[in-house]
């Protein structure tokens, strides 16, 4: 079964810091213990496999690049491996990666997170350090990154309802209509959608219309979803979409149906690639807000480096971490 993740991530995935700021530091251990470690050693010649769901995903593009730019000044090499959203293939990659002997895996967004931990297990069986992003607990891994998925669909909502009564001032209750391109198909992505569904209760003028399914949330995926919803319901204003990917989509889906009227329409997403953090500042488009997990890909490269750099030198490095989220909208600095 396919399955995007975002967050996402991210984080993809993730979280709490002050709207409409730019990041100014990376993700923070929480008190979770430290791992044993023995006296570090020189990392040179190893290698590390980075396994995510779909490099089509925009967000996870520029991180899995950050970081293996990072690694290559250690000479260390990090093998990406997208499963585009095939959990059959993510297995495969696994088995791959624990043949060629790698020192570490980073597993982010696990395609069937249940049926990886036994692949987890087998990793670390033949002594290899495995980082799970984001997973709610420790289970198999030696390290976790993780956020609070709840809380990025509200920070979605929040944003869509500032917009809302800043937009539609006068409008009567539950009469600017919402639409969510979302999925549910794990219990993380079903929290983030969850927060996205507060929108009602934090904006008495929003009424979701229309929840699409999208588990496999390209750009491509989005532009047909956000045509769909216009179609069949033209009166929708905002959108609350996944990950940056399908906010892209959605954003030209919107600037075709509406060129002339941008301004009437909003599109909000769970995560955003360095690049769009700019587009979402200047107002251009629909796509006018997003949260940034970790701070951006940037920061969010860093934290990763470092934990995983310290679990292949044999040096402590924190069991447990959390990320920030930093909200993007439109006019921010």
């Amino acid at each position: 079964m396919k399955r995007t993740m975002l967050f996402v991530l991210v984080g993809i995935t993730l979280v709490l810091i002050v709207a409409c700021t730019t990041p100014t530091a990376a993700p923070t251990p929480t008190t979770a213990p430290a791992s044993s470690a023995a006296p570090a050693t020189s990392i040179k010649g190893k290698k590390v496999c980075y396994l995510i769901p779909d490099a089509a995903n925009a967000f996870l593009s520029a991180l899995t690049q950050n970081v293996k730019n990072k690694f290559a000044a250690d000479g260390v090499e990090v093998l990406i491996a997208s499963a585009e959203g095939d959990a059959t293939k993510q297995a495969n990659q696994i088995e791959n990666c624990i043949s060629q002997k790698v020192a570490a895996m980073i597993v982010m967004a696990a395609v069937d997170p249940k049926a990886v931990e036994t692949q987890v297990k087998a990793a670390k069986a033949a002594g290899i350090k495995v980082m799970g992003v984001p997973v709610p607990e420790q289970g198999p891994y030696d390290a976790i990154m993780h956020t609070d998925q709840t809380d990025i669909g509200r920070k979605m909502a929040q944003m869509g309802c500032d917009f809302i009564n800043k937009t539609y001032p006068n409008a009567p209750d539950r009469s600017v209509e919402v639409a969510i391109l979302s999925t549910e198909g794990t219990q993380e992505m079903k929290n983030r959608t969850n927060g996205m569904r507060m929108i009602e209760s934090l904006c008495s003028k929003a009424k979701i219309v229309k929840f699409v399914d999208v588990p496999n949330a390209t750009i491509t995926s989005a532009v047909s979803a956000t045509e769909n919803v216009l179609t069949a319901n033209p009166n929708v204003k905002v959108f609350l979409v996944i990950g940056d990917s399908a906010a892209q989509g959605a954003a030209q889906a919107i600037a075709a149906y509406a060129k002339d009227k941008l301004a009437q329409y909003a599109v909000f997403s769970g995560d955003v690639s360095p690049e769009n953090q700019q587009v979402i500042k200047e107002c251009k488009t629909a796509y006018r807000g997003a949260v940034a997990i970790g701070g951006g890909p940037e920061e969010l490269a860093t934290s990763t480096y470092n934990i995983v750099k310290a679990m292949i030198s044999g040096e402590k490095f924190p069991a447990e971490t959390l990320d920030p989220l930093v909200t993007i909208t439109c006019g921010s600095k």
